[in-house]
C-alpha cells in the first residue's frame, strides 16, 4: 500500500432483500447478535488501510443507524438501485473531503466472511490494472435453460462466480458510474459494468468462505461458522 493512499469502502445496503423473505431486509438480519451489515463494516475497520466506510441504506433508516461504530463510518440515504446507492455513497464521501480517494472498494453488505488478504490483493490489482474483483471457479456443471430444458452446457473452466470487495482506481469507477448514469443503466456488480465499458478488470482468486447470504439457510450456515470462529479475528 502506497504511503498516504486514501481507500474508500462503499457498502450498498439499501435493498429490500426480497429473496430472503420476511419483514427485515437480509442485510439487517442478525449474525452473532449484530446486523450482517455491521459485521461487514467492522471487518473493514480491522484494517488500518481503510480511510473511510460509507454505508448507503434506505432513507427511512438513516436516522435509526446514524450513530456509527467509529469515526471512519458514515451512513447515508441510498438509492432505488445498487448503482444509485454507490453513486450516493461516493458523493457523500467526497463532499466531505478536500482530497479525492485513490482506491475505492465496493462490498456486498451480506458477505461477512471476506478475507482481508483477498481485499489487499484486490486493491493491489486495481492499483495496477484500474479495476479488479475476486472470483471463484464453479464446482458444478452449469446448463443454459430454455423452455424448462437444457439448451446448452456451458464450459465452466472459463466461468467464475464474482465476489466482493470489488476494487477500482477512483478515475475508473467515476467513469463507469458517469456512463451508467447517462445511459440510465444498472448492473448486479460494478466489475461487469467496468468490463462492458471497455476497462480491463483483473481477476483475483477468491475464497469459498466469502459466500453471499441470500436465503435463510445461508444465514443458518453463517451462524454455525460464526460460532466456530468464536466471533473474533480474521480468516
Amino acid at each position: 500500500m502506497a504511503d498516504a493512499e486514501r481507500v474508500l469502502v462503499i457498502i450498498p445496503a439499501a435493498g429490500s432483500g426480497t429473496r430472503f423473505g420476511g419483514d427485515v431486509p437480509k442485510q439487517f438480519q442478525p449474525l452473532g447478535g449484530k446486523p450482517l451489515v455491521q459485521r461487514a463494516v467492522e471487518r473493514f475497520l480491522f484494517d488500518p488501510v481503510v480511510t473511510r466506510v460509507i454505508v448507503p441504506v434506505m432513507e427511512k433508516l438513516v436516522d435509526a443507524v446514524k450513530s456509527s461504530p467509529g469515526e471512519r463510518v458514515t451512513f447515508v440515504a441510498g438509492g432505488d438501485t445498487r448503482l444509485q446507492s454507490v453513486m450516493r455513497g461516493l458523493e457523500a464521501a467526497t463532499s466531505k473531503n478536500d482530497d479525492d480517494f485513490d482506491l475505492i472498494a465496493i462490498h456486498d453488505a451480506v458477505r461477512p466472511f471476506f478475507s482481508l488478504d483477498t481485499f489487499h490483493a484486490t486493491l493491489d490489482a486495481a492499483r495496477e490494472h484500474g479495476a479488479a474483483f475476486p472470483g471463484i471457479s464453479l464446482p458444478d456443471t452449469v446448463h443454459q435453460i430454455a423452455n424448462e430444458a437444457i439448451a446448452k452446457t456451458l464450459d465452466r473452466s472459463v466461468l467464475v462466480a464474482a465476489q466482493t470487495p470489488q476494487c477500482f482506481r477512483s478515475d475508473v469507477l467515476r467513469d463507469i458510474l458517469a456512463r451508467a448514469a447517462r445511459e440510465d443503466a444498472d448492473a448486479t456488480d460494478e466489475a461487469g459494468l467496468a468490463a462492458k465499458y471497455g476497462h480491463h478488470v483483473h481477476l483475483v482468486r477468491g475464497d469459498s468462505m466469502n459466500f453471499k447470504i441470500t436465503r435463510p439457510e445461508d444465514l443458518v450456515m453463517a451462524e454455525r461458522i460464526w460460532a466456530e470462529w468464536g466471533g473474533e479475528g480474521d480468516a
